[in-house]
C-alpha cells in the first residue's frame, strides 16, 4: 500500500488527447518521467499506481501520456484534472540518504556543525538551483543557506530532530 509521506505530487491531468486513450498532462516538478517506475492517483483515499507505456512531449511541461490499460477516450476521461503523484524514491534530487530520508523529511530539524556549532532551524528547501539547497534559519532570525549533499552530513538523529554536520570552511560566511 502506498502512503501519502511515499508520494510527491507531480503535475496533473489536463484532458483526453484523441480517441485511443492519450491523455495530456502538466508536470510541475523535475522530474524525468521516462525514470519512474509509476505513477500515482488518489483514487476515493487510495493511493493506486499506473504505469506509463508511452511518452510523448508536447511542450516545455506538457505531455501525452498513454497509461497501461486505458485504450479509449471514455477510459482516459476519469483522469481528467487529477493530481499525478510520483515515489519520493523516483525524484533524487531530494534524496540525501540510502535510508529513505529526504530532504523536505528534514524540515524543523536542528543543523549542528563540528565546527560552527548548532546553526538553527531547517525551515525550507530550496530547489530552484542546480544544487538543492537547506534554508537554516538561525535562532537571530537570519538565513544560512547549505547545500544538501551527502558528504556534509555525518550523521542524522531522528530523536532529537538533529542533522549534524562537517561543512568546508567558509560555506556559513557566504550567507
Amino acid at each position: 500500500m502506498i502512503r501519502a509521506t511515499e508520494i510527491t505530487e507531480a503535475g496533473r491531468f489536463n484532458k483526453p488527447h484523441g480517441i485511443k486513450g492519450e491523455i495530456s498532462a502538466t508536470i510541475d516538478l523535475d522530474v524525468d518521467l521516462d525514470d519512474v517506475k509509476c505513477i500515482v492517483m488518489d483514487i476515493e483515499g487510495i493511493y493506486v499506481p499506473f504505469f506509463i507505456n508511452g511518452i510523448r512531449p508536447k511542450n516545455s511541461d506538457t505531455y501525452l501520456l498513454t497509461i497501461d490499460g486505458v485504450n479509449d477516450e471514455a477510459a482516459a476521461q476519469q483522469f481528467t484534472n487529477k493530481a499525478i503523484y510520483v515515489l519520493n524514491s523516483d525524484v533524487p534530487e531530494y534524496e540525501i540518504d540510502p535510508d529513505g530520508f529526504y530532504a523536505a523529511d528534514l524540515i524543523g530539524y536542528r543543523i549542528v556543525d563540528s565546527e560552527h556549532g548548532d546553526l538553527g532551524e531547517i525551515s525550507d528547501i530550496n530547489d530552484s538551483t542546480q544544487n538543492v539547497l537547506f534554508v537554516v534559519t538561525t535562532d537571530k532570525g537570519g538565513e544560512i543557506f547549505i547545500p544538501v549533499a551527502d558528504e556534509f552530513i555525518d550523521g542524522i538523529d531522528t530523536e532529537s530532530r538533529t542533522v549534524f554536520t562537517t561543512l568546508p570552511s567558509g560555506i556559513v560566511d557566504l550567507n
